[in-house]
């Protein structure tokens, strides 16, 4: 049965984070832990983990965006929405959930700055989210009794009340302000149809607000990650990871700057393995082919060199570049490439590789990005990174860095 792990993030930027794991039927089979982020990515081990944000962070709501694809929609939400929102929309991240009737998209609206900071909190803790989820989303929906009933969901504290309307709507507020929002969500609903609301409340002691129009029925909690869990399994829900915050995406991006070298050490690879390839295998066949192969990838490596014994002069010529060892230079950039991977905030804009050191022209965040990478350097490779400058560019920071 498959297990997931339940992450919640009460507050965004600090490190504190409350875990368990589940199964697939929304039951925890663990109990409830608590501490840093990096302690309940060590819990992850393997399994598949979705990392929860505080519902008062993400706000939810509709657009319509006729005919066209959901790439196409992802381009026009925005706009659709620009004049309900506050802010600026190019500071604003906006996620998709799944078509509805009228062309109708649900839309997840969170801050650049919040889902950057939580990415950051991720990769420092050595995360990796499948899903991030506002906690208003991660509430279990249940259906009315009747046609006509819209059935909502509530978990209230003595702080905070998260509120589940239909579908894929609803709000998070002060536990003060909750009467007032629920208030108003009753009155947008047509006239013809009832609100019942299942209210989930981790204090006995905290007082639930009573409508005359709005059927409550109160049920005690004792772990919001039991709730959540629920509402994983079975309840719709908006991934945050999308578009330019889509792991996939970023690891994409990062790599596309390596993918010629990568080329490069595949056809060295190659080269080394069919030679063995072709002592072993003593089919005239095959050794014309990969003689044909040899000397064409001989020719792209080594222009203007005479090729006489391939293997061992492209390993002579590596050998010289890395200072002796041409297994040296590949497990240099191996080191490289997977400490570059988990920084996801950085792009690399070249790099030269000299007397057995890489330079590299980086865009960056911050300076603590540059110390986290040079931390991970040592540790995989014990390789020293020296940055030979730091200059602020735009909203990020350009580097020069030297690895050897």
């Amino acid at each position: 049965m498959a297990k997931n792990v339940i992450i919640h993030l009460p507050v965004v930027g600090e490190d504190l984070a409350h875990w368990a794991v589940s199964d697939d039927k929304g039951q925890l089979t663990s109990d409830q832990s608590s501490g840093t982020l990096s302690e309940a990515a060590a819990s992850v081990d393997g399994r598949r983990a979705v990392l929860i944000v505080p519902g008062d962070d993400v706000l939810l709501a509709q657009a319509k965006v006729p005919g066209g694809s959901a790439a196409r929609a992802q381009q026009a939400v925005p706009f659709a929405l620009e004049d309900q929102l506050a802010d600026d929309v190019d500071e604003l991240h906006f996620a998709l959930g799944s078509k509805g009737k009228d062309d109708n998209y649900p839309v997840a609206v969170v801050g650049r700055q919040t889902m950057d900071t939580v990415k950051q909190q991720c990769a420092d803790a050595g995360l990796r989210a499948s899903e991030i989820v506002p906690e208003t989303l991660a509430l279990p929906k249940f259906s009315g009794a009747d046609v006509g009933e819209s059935a909502w969901t509530a978990l209230l504290d003595k702080q905070q009340a998260v509120v589940r309307l239909n579908g894929y709507a609803g709000f998070a507020t002060d536990a003060s302000m909750a009467g007032i929002m629920l208030d108003g969500a009753r009155q947008d609903l047509p006239s013809d149809i009832n609100a019942s609301m299942v209210v989930f409340r981790t204090d006995p002691g905290v007082c639930v607000p009573e409508f005359d129009d709005i059927e409550m029925e109160t049920r005690e909690c004792d772990s919001k990650l039991s709730l959540y869990a629920s509402g994983l399994a079975s309840a719709p829900r908006i991934n945050l990871q999308q578009g330019e915050y889509n792991p996939k995406t970023q690891l994409n991006k990062n790599w596309k700057p390596w993918r010629w070298t990568a080329v490069l050490a595949a056809v060295l690879c190659a080269i080394f393995l069919g030679g063995k390839v072709m002592e072993q295998q003593q089919l005239k066949r095959q050794v014309a082919s990969l003689d044909a192969q040899m000397t064409d990838a001989f020719k792209k490596a080594m222009p203007g060199v005479k090729m006489q014994r391939p293997v061992r002069q492209v390993r002579a010529e590596l050998a010289k570049l890395s200072g002796g060892s041409p297994e040296g230079f590949i497990n240099s950039l191996h080191h490289i490439t997977g400490a570059l991977a988990e920084q996801p905030q950085t792009v690399v804009r070249s790099i030269n590789f000299r007397s057995g050191r890489f330079e590299l022209d980086i865009n960056t965040d911050a300076i603590p990005s540059l110390d986290s990478l040079a931390a991970d350097l040592n540790k995989r490779g014990n390789l020293t990174m020296t940055t030979q400058s730091a200059n602020r560019e735009g909203d990020g920071l350009r580097s020069r860095i030297r690895i050897e």
